[in-house]
């Protein structure tokens, strides 16, 4: 019975992990598909955009202030709503929270 309980408790405690890995990993896709063109992933050096690696919880570039999980997902979906002369475009699929959600998971990683 212990075996069992702490074989559900490790489950329970694995299972998110999972989940935010499978997230990276779509935010991976979607980031190479859609951002990599202007922003390297795994330097802070500018490409059209700035840098992505260890862009969480920086202060942003475009003067948007720090860079927390809510401003991306508003970035995300709007960016001229955050900034209305930024160069940044406002791509469709990033209207999907669980897309936007899953890069930026996959932005954590960097």
């Amino acid at each position: 019975m212990r075996i069992l309980l702490l074989a559900l408790i490790m489950t329970a405690f694995a299972m998110p992990l999972a989940v935010q890995a499978a997230d990276a990993t779509l935010g991976e896709k979607t980031f190479t598909k859609r951002c990599a063109v202007c922003h390297n992933p795994l330097t802070a050096q500018r490409k059209i955009g700035p840098g992505m690696a260890g862009v969480f919880g920086r202060e942003a570039e475009s003067g948007i202030g720090k860079l927390t999980e809510s401003r991306l997902h508003e970035w995300l979906q709007n960016p001229k709503s955050l900034k209305p002369n930024t160069r940044m475009p406002k791509y469709g699929p990033m209207q999907d929270a669980g897309l936007r959600q899953a890069v930026i998971d996959y932005l954590k990683t960097l």
